[in-house]
């Protein structure tokens, strides 16, 4: 009798779900298998009558065509300059943040502000902080550049560093570090929040016996902090790679993939041959967009395994 009862009320749920489920599967599912679908043919929305099956030619592309090499060096690039900074600073933030007790409301705002503003918005702030004739990034560089030049010079040393005269955004060697460094700003907070719900779960008991036992406070952050914050690092580090692999709106409106295509990033040729430039070769965008997802999948299994408690 409970049995039966159970069934029907299981089915009554799944009417009540079946809107969601399927708009879910309209707005979410079909989209993927399309694309899918779609990355083995030459495939063109200007011309879908004429799209061709060329197999796994559009894959191959990725490696055989030069046009796909820059962009996808510029974001293993980015990746490089902007994960470790983005999971190790935030992480030292988060701690300090949690050890303050006055006035530790004033400065969570200000670290939290950033994400509430939107990313079209942050990233027009930065375009004109950067700006090279009357950004005050620029003029910040060329005084530290002519510091460490002065200093520089007192041991016999030429010039070491100068500031771009286009501008950090344009100038080829500084624009995707510029990137990197607003990305940092306007993300930052995520991982702190993270982090403090890590923080705050571990008990104080901990902190207290190791104090007795005369552990200084670099040991107990070492011995206790992060062995127990491992899984949260664990997360920052996997949102923060996927992000990295991701990115696509802070550059493609703060310099659009220039100067000479320094920040044109893997996402960002496969939004230009999909929608730009009057390619719309969807066929072959797709193709890229699934060894995207690859890469990021093999990503997360390995640092799944390193993640693996040692036994």
């Amino acid at each position: 009798m409970t049995s039966a009862w159970r069934r029907r009320h299981h089915r009554k749920g799944y009417l009540y779900v079946l809107p969601a489920l399927l708009l879910f599967g309209f707005m979410v599912v079909y989209p993927i298998v399309r694309s899918f679908y779609l990355s083995f043919f030459d495939y063109s929305i200007l011309e879908p009558d004429s799209a061709r099956f060329v197999g796994i030619q559009n894959y191959a592309n990725l490696v055989t065509k030069t046009p796909n090499h820059r962009p996808l060096w510029n974001t293993l690039y980015f990746t490089l300059v902007f994960v470790p900074p983005y999971v190790t600073l935030s992480l030292l933030l988060a701690v300090m943040l949690n050890a303050v007790r006055k006035g530790s409301v004033l400065l969570r705002t200000m670290i939290f502000t950033p994400i509430v503003v939107s990313l079209a918005v942050s990233s027009v702030m930065w375009l004109l902080f950067y700006d090279a004739k009357f950004g005050m990034a620029q003029e910040t560089f060329k005084y530290v550049a002519e510091q460490i030049d002065r200093v520089w010079g007192l041991v016999g040393g030429g010039t070491l560093l100068k500031a771009p005269e286009a501008g950090m955004l344009g100038d080829p060697n500084w624009a995707m570090i510029a990137v990197a460094i607003m990305c940092f700003w306007n993300g930052v907070a995520m991982n702190i929040i993270l982090y403090l719900v890590g923080l705050q779960r571990i008990p104080d008991e901990l902190y207290e016996a190791a104090r007795v036992d005369g552990a200084n406070p670099w040991k107990r952050f070492l011995h206790i902090t992060l062995p127990l914050l491992r899984p949260t690092i664990y997360l920052v580090v996997l949102l923060s790679l996927i992000g990295a692999f991701k990115i696509f709106g802070q550059p493609f409106i703060m310099t659009g993939g220039g100067p000479r295509d320094s920040t044109l990033t893997f996402v960002m040729r496969l939004y230009n041959l999909a929608f730009r430039y009057g390619k719309f070769q969807l066929g072959y965008a797709s193709a890229l967009a699934y060894s995207l997802a690859v890469v990021i999948f093999v990503a997360t299994i390995f640092l799944r395994r390193l993640n693996r408690p040692v036994e």
